[in-house]
């Protein structure tokens, strides 16, 4: 009589885990976040000149970076203890390469890894990086979970631009990032389908990140 009861474990024991991850698939996921990083954000120093007058603060915003971070992680496709160390490399990849270009351009930037976005990059790069690898690899509430970083950092820094920088900026970009976020959560929920009351969580840590981030950038910058 054939023996069924050990292909389950055999299926389970095979699954990659949540850490796991090999030595191509670490290998690919760290040049995408490096070498992506890097380009991506000397194209931000040219978008400040060459982006649409409203869409300029893209180019230099939280908003901006976040989202083309969380992009480079989940793209990469890291596993979430990988994705940790990703964040940090994404996001300060973002602002050197921001920073070089700009100096190439010949505009003062300061040392490299030293500004104040490279010391927000340290501290929210693992939080983002784990995120973004959550909303790939994790059970429906951690994939909604996955989200609301980026989504408290666009709905933060949407209230702060508008309370703080409209007037010499615009407010079409701050606008779009108050729409973006809840319109990612959104999608996550719509897509991921988590129980209503991880839904509900979802919302609620959305909601007091942003205030969280608002409260720091009001700290740091007005």
């Amino acid at each position: 009589m054939r023996d069924v009861t050990s292909t389950p474990t055999a299926t389970v024991a095979a699954q990659p885990r949540w850490y796991s991850e090999s030595w191509a698939s670490a290998l690919t996921a760290t040049v995408v976040a490096a070498v992506g990083s890097l380009l991506l954000g000397g194209l931000t120093s040219f978008g400040q000149a060459y982006l649409p007058a409203p869409l300029r603060s893209f180019a230099n915003s939280s908003g901006g970076w976040t989202m083309l971070a969380f992009l480079l992680v989940w793209a990469g496709r890291a596993r979430p203890l990988l994705g940790a160390a990703l964040g940090v490399v994404a996001f300060e990849g973002l602002v050197e390469g921001y920073g070089v270009v700009s100096s190439w351009r010949g505009f003062f930037y300061a040392d490299p890894f030293s500004g104040i976005f490279s010391l927000i990059g340290f501290a929210a790069g693992p939080v983002l990086g784990v995120a973004a690898s959550l909303t790939r690899w994790g059970r429906p509430r951690w994939q909604v979970l996955g989200v609301t970083p980026l989504v408290a950092v666009l709905v933060g820094e949407g209230v702060w631009g508008l309370r703080y920088v409209a007037e010499t900026t615009g407010p079409v970009y701050w606008i779009l990032q108050l729409v973006l976020g809840p319109v990612f959560l959104v999608v996550a929920i719509r897509r991921f389908r988590p129980h209503r009351a991880e839904a509900v969580l979802a919302v609620a840590t959305a909601a007091v990140g942003a205030a969280a981030f608002l409260g720091l950038y009001d700290t740091l910058f007005s």
